[in-house]
């Protein structure tokens, strides 16, 4: 550990200063290798073994405490990378400047940003794991993956032939007091609407619609979170039930639950009075209908000079296509399908368009659904289909990702049950993860793994409102030093 530290008053105290260390490195997701090689110099200041890859995945490797180097190892797992995400008007720049980090109680958030407890909390308990020569513990195997947050492809192009461990503990799933013993299957979709543009014919508006909280499909579900997307759609859809609003693009990428989207549309027919009261009108309405999930809600409006030659697109879209993206994107399937009878706060299958992309000659849609049992799954992919196929979408892209499926039985799930039980004197919940994880491809790669997951108490993740319960993380380290001790013994 380097440096001076922001945080000095909380115990364990390592934990923090290596999240400082690490919130000190840019590491969004493809920016990994300054971060690869802090772990690098970590292990060797420490001769520990460790590999590292060309994709910049690192496996550090530690023997375990005395008296127990011949028992069976257990692998620690977590991502370096982090989803870069700022408020409006922020100047950092996530490929040179380090997160700064405040302090607020019992809360660790950014300055403006995201904070990347998403998934450096783990990154930070493992370096503290290994850098502790006092703690009991069988052989550890520590794996830290890259390009997780943009499709676990650290996970994937990772030669599993080092790994040794069959015992796994995961630490980018769960919060503290919850443990995973699966995930959900995601089926994704990309489907385009082809459309033909013509001449402007009125005044152009930008549409920003803002101020939701967005955040992950599996965590922001439960929550009702609602999608910039949709509302979008909604507001233009009364718009056009009054007046003549032509699309000339609409735009928002990314993974998460969209919390913004950019629209440029012409106002072919109608007045600019009424279309603002239209817009004020719906902006107050959407507030009010959700004002426990999404209270923040806002959309800026103002006329631009469009001139076809400095912008990408020829012109607007011609009325029909026009009519008909807006028609569907604001009828188009959305949110919580089916809720735990048992747990009644899972949502065990939800649908989301996650990013739309505007061409010149089509409007590139992006949805996901995240299903715990496939049969839902399976139907839910066909009626969505079919209603993008009757809506005029063609089907380009369709794929499934498999999750990792619940097991009744599970060793290291008991010894981390019984952990936790005898350090705070209650029943951590288990359940599955609605979110995908590397452990779904660790899996895939070595079925035999027995593996269970955890994580601090981080919300709003993917979003600058990320914030992580100190506590918590405090609690998750104490947690995985009493099953690393444990399982020492097992």
């Amino acid at each position: 550990m380097e440096g001076e530290y922001l945080i000095n008053d909380r115990e364990p105290i390592e934990i923090y200063h290596f999240f400082e260390d690490i919130s000190r490195i840019p590491r969004v997701s493809y920016h990994e290798k300054e971060i690869s090689q802090y772990l690098v110099d970590f292990a060797e200041k420490r001769g520990l073994w460790y590999y590292r890859d060309e994709m910049y995945n690192v496996l550090i490797k530690k023997e375990g405490s005395k008296g127990d180097e011949d028992k069976a190892p257990v692998l620690l797992e977590g991502h370096v990378d982090m989803v870069g995400e700022k408020i409006p008007g922020s100047a950092h720049d996530f490929l040179k400047d380090p997160i700064h980090l405040i302090v607020d109680g019992n809360i660790l958030r950014a300055d403006g940003t995201t904070l990347g407890a998403d998934n450096g909390c783990a990154v930070a308990i493992m370096l503290a794991v290994l850098a502790d020569d006092s703690l009991k513990h069988p052989p550890l195997e520590c794996l830290f993956t890259v390009q997780e947050e943009v499709g676990l492809y650290g996970a994937e192009g990772f030669d599993v032939n080092h790994i040794k461990a069959r015992r796994v503990i995961g630490l980018d799933a769960g919060a503290e007091g919850v443990f995973r013993k699966g995930t959900t299957t995601k089926y994704l979709t990309e489907s385009a609407l082809e459309v033909k543009r013509e001449q402007i014919s009125g005044k152009v508006y930008r549409f920003y619609a803002d101020g939701l909280k967005g955040g992950d499909q599996g965590a922001g579900m439960p929550k009702e979170r609602i999608s910039a997307i949709q509302m979008t759609a909604r507001i233009l859809h009364y718009l056009n039930k009054e007046a003549d609003a032509r699309i000339i693009s609409v735009d928002k990428t990314g993974k998460s639950i969209p919390e913004n989207c950019e629209c440029y549309f012409c106002l072919v027919s109608g007045n600019e009075n009424q279309m603002m009261d239209i817009i004020r009108k719906q902006e107050k309405t959407i507030r009010q209908q959700y004002r426990e999930s999404d209270p923040g809600f806002k959309v800026e409006i103002e006329e631009i000079i469009y001139l076809d030659k400095s912008r990408k697109f020829s012109g607007m879209l011609q009325k029909q296509d026009s009519d008909c993206l807006i028609k569907a994107l604001y009828l188009m399937p959305y949110g919580g399908y089916h809720r735990s009878v048992k747990r009644p706060e899972e949502v065990m299958l939800s649908v989301m368009a996650r990013e739309i992309r505007s061409e010149e000659e089509a409007i590139e849609v992006f949805t996901r659904i995240s299903a715990e049992e496939k049969v839902g799954g399976q139907e839910l992919q066909e009626q969505l289909s079919t209603y993008l196929k009757s809506s005029g979408f063609k089907i380009i892209r369709s794929e499934v990702e498999e999750g990792w499926e619940w097991e009744e039985h599970s060793a290291i799930r008991d010894i981390m049950v019984q952990a936790y039980e005898e350090i705070f004197g209650r029943k951590p919940i288990v359940n599955i993860s609605p979110g995908g994880n590397d452990c779904v491809v660790l899996k895939r790669k070595i079925p035999e793994l027995d593996m269970v997951t955890t994580a601090a108490t981080y919300v709003d993740y993917h979003t600058p409102n990320e914030h992580l319960y100190m506590d918590s993380f405090e609690k998750v380290y104490k947690l995985i030093v009493k099953t690393l001790e444990m399982l020492a013994e097992n």
